[in-house]
This record gives structure tokens, sequence and C-alpha cells, in this order.
């Protein structure tokens, strides 16, 4: 086989691989953030120079109790936020439209509150 047969050979082998990676590893993916778990931690706005975390159910979101939800926030600089999403919140969520919830607010460090981007995982 000649030389310029196998460079031909090559790049058309090239070619190909390039196409069949462009159509497999590219585009939109069906796979949600986080794997799709059970649970999944949201992390706040930045408020003076810090943030909170805060950690919905899957369930908590598939199935929306009448009362909504009620948390605390994880602690930082010496204090926790209330966090509360009523139950269309909810489901506004689980339809796959985030919502935006504002933390109670902590007079620690200045009076303030933080916002968090719920949005579904699954």
């Amino acid at each position: 086989m000649s030389m310029k047969r196998i460079l031909a050979v090559l790049s058309g082998a090239a070619l190909l691989a390039l196409l069949v990676f462009g159509v497999t590893g590219c585009g939109s993916s069906t796979t949600p953030p986080n794997g799709g778990g059970t649970s999944r931690s949201f992390t706040s706005t930045s408020t003076n120079a810090h943030t909170h975390g805060v950690t919905i159910l899957r369930t908590e979101v598939e199935s929306p109790p009448g009362t909504g939800i009620t948390k605390t926030t994880t602690s930082n600089s010496a204090h926790t936020h209330s966090f509360a999403m009523t139950q269309a919140e909810l489901q506004t969520v689980n339809g796959g439209t985030g919502v935006t919830v504002t933390s109670g607010s902590s007079p620690t460090g200045g009076d303030h509150t933080h916002n968090f981007t719920i949005t579904k995982w699954f």
C-alpha cells in the first residue's frame, strides 16, 4: 500500500472519529445536575461577604406538603436564617420552573437576607 493511500485511510478514520464524537459528545444532556439524587443542597447569594446553604428533599418537591416546607439554613458568620417555600412554589419547581426564595432576616452582621434559586434537579 502506498504512503499516500495509508495517509488517506488514516485521515478518513480520524475524520470519522471526530464526527462520531461530535454527534455523541455534544448537544443537550438529559442527565440532571447532581445525578437526580434524593436531595440537593442550594447555596444562597452572597450578602455581607457570606453565603448559606439549604437542603431540599426530592420528596418535598415531588409531593409538596399542603403547608409547604420550613427549614433553617446552614450556619455562617455565627448565624442562620429561616427558609420557607409554599406548596405552590414547590409545585412550580416540580413543573420545571425555578423559584427564587428570600430567606428570613438576620440582624447578625447587619440586618440582611439571602436569595436562593431553587430548581428541579431530577
